[in-house]
């Protein structure tokens, strides 16, 4: 596997989505020796982008061909996939796919997250832009496995983390998505095209007390979609009044841990990281 390293990079470009995933991505490579060029779309990205890459370069959303001209513009070599490409950006107003774009769909035999991210690094690489996993550079991020808040789930909620961890895999398995929201070994919620804080908010129109639990999909690239949880994760289960964040150990990054910890443990919410049978 490529590793991403001051010594034969020059460069590190971040393709960065939507949420503060490429922020703390480009702080923390900045922080290693990078000259960092983040890349994304229009509209899309969070503002504190600006002062954290050294350069950031937008594209209209859809336009591929767009995106290939700056990447080449700016001799990208080798890149990270950071952040959130909502798909619900397809089905607004005023959206207009370039050829290349056009082209790239007509390969797709469906619409589902990994499809459509694997065609797509496929034509990156195929342009000579390799893309890289970014736990080449962040391993200290992953979830560590057992509780890494004050607060330790109840041998209920347990039943209730085991339970949802089994279904999670099983929907991740099929591509629909990371995470799921539980209580009472039930199904409260599923993640699909909304994304995981939605689904978090809409498990707390049912009740409180749900437990969250997000997993790696089985055989995912690990060079996008790694499933991330930080601060928002957090606030969205304050706001539904969820009890319990399993995430899985080793295949979960938790950004912003401290404020994450500290803000979960005063809202008596308990972290932790699994492991699967």
């Amino acid at each position: 596997m490529a590793k991403a390293k001051k010594s034969d990079a020059k460069k590190l470009c971040i393709l960065a989505g939507a949420g503060k995933f490429p922020v703390y991505l480009a702080e923390f490579a900045r922080g290693k020796g990078f000259q960092v060029i983040a890349v994304g779309p229009e509209g899309r990205l969070e503002p504190e982008l600006e002062a954290r890459a050294d350069k950031v370069r937008t594209y209209r959303f859809a336009r591929l061909g767009q995106l290939l001209e700056i990447l080449k513009e700016e001799r990208i070599e080798q890149a990270m996939m950071a952040g959130k490409i909502d798909k619900r950006w397809l089905y607004q107003p005023g959206v207009e796919f370039d050829e290349m774009a056009l082209k790239t769909l007509k390969k797709l035999p469906d619409q589902k997250d990994d499809t459509i991210m694997s065609i797509v690094t496929a034509e990156l690489e195929s342009h000579g832009i390799k893309i890289l996993p970014t736990l080449d550079l962040i391993q200290e991020w992953l979830a560590p496995e057992g509780s890494f808040s004050a607060i330790i789930p109840e041998e209920k909620q347990w039943q209730d983390i085991k339970f949802g961890f089994r279904i999670a895999k099983e929907i991740g398995k099929l591509d629909i998505g990371q995470t799921i929201a539980v209580l009472d070994r039930a199904v409260l919620a599923v993640e699909a095209i909304e994304g995981t804080d939605l689904c978090i908010l809409r498990a707390g129109q049912i009740t409180a007390g749900a437990v969250i639990v997000k997993v790696l999909k089985p055989n995912q690239s690990l060079k996008y979609d790694v499933p991330v949880v930080g601060l928002s994760t957090v606030l969205s289960m304050i706001q539904a009044r969820a009890k319990v964040l399993a995430v899985e150990a080793q295949g979960c990054l938790v950004v912003e841990r401290e404020r994450m910890v500290k803000l979960a443990e005063q809202n008596g919410i308990a972290l932790v990281g699994v492991k699967g049978d």
